[in-house]
């Protein structure tokens, strides 16, 4: 996908961006659970950012104690623990509860499933190791934190930390 055709996208709900995730795990017999859809969604918003220098989700990724917390995706999952999710998020829309999704046919599906093909066989807990890297996005907020339990991850550090690794798969093209 080429930076031109990603650059035009808005910011997505990240339940959407969650769900798509859900649903590709499901047609391929896979399961999800709450650690490793955050950390895909995390993933996901990381490259998207290299990519683009812009969000991919349209809210703050925090740097809590165990990792990066998308915390909308953190409130709707935590009923599942560590077990596999069986049910796509959901928004209230005034009358109902609707599951959100990524508009089909856009460039951010095709980048979203490139993620997946680069992530998905990975457990949580790999992932969740993964972004705990020395000077990664978390970890250094984390640093400027000083200990706060929740915060926010800076999106120019998340782009920063991204931007060399996009910079170098292209280069591999």
């Amino acid at each position: 996908m080429t930076h031109s055709a990603m650059s035009k996208l808005v910011a997505y709900n990240a339940k959407a961006v969650a769900n798509f995730f859900l649903e590709l795990a499901k047609s391929r017999a896979r399961e999800i659970d709450p650690m490793k859809l955050q950390k895909l969604v995390y993933y996901a918003h990381g490259w998207y950012a290299g990519y683009t220098n812009r969000p991919l989700i349209d809210e703050s990724v925090e740097a809590w104690p165990y990792g990066p917390v998308i915390p909308s995706l953190y409130h709707e999952f935590k009923r599942y623990g560590s077990r596999p999710i069986d049910a796509l998020a959901t928004e209230f829309d005034g009358s109902d509860f609707r599951a959100v999704s990524i508009p089909a046919e856009s460039d951010v599906q095709r980048f979203l499933q490139n993620v997946w093909d680069s992530y998905g066989d990975y457990t949580g807990v790999k992932l969740s190791e993964l972004t705990h890297a020395a000077d990664g996005p978390w970890w250094k907020a984390r640093q400027m934190s000083q200990g706060k339990r929740s915060a926010d991850i800076p999106f120019e550090l998340i782009a920063d930390h991204f931007r060399p690794a996009v910079q170098r798969a292209q280069a591999r093209r």
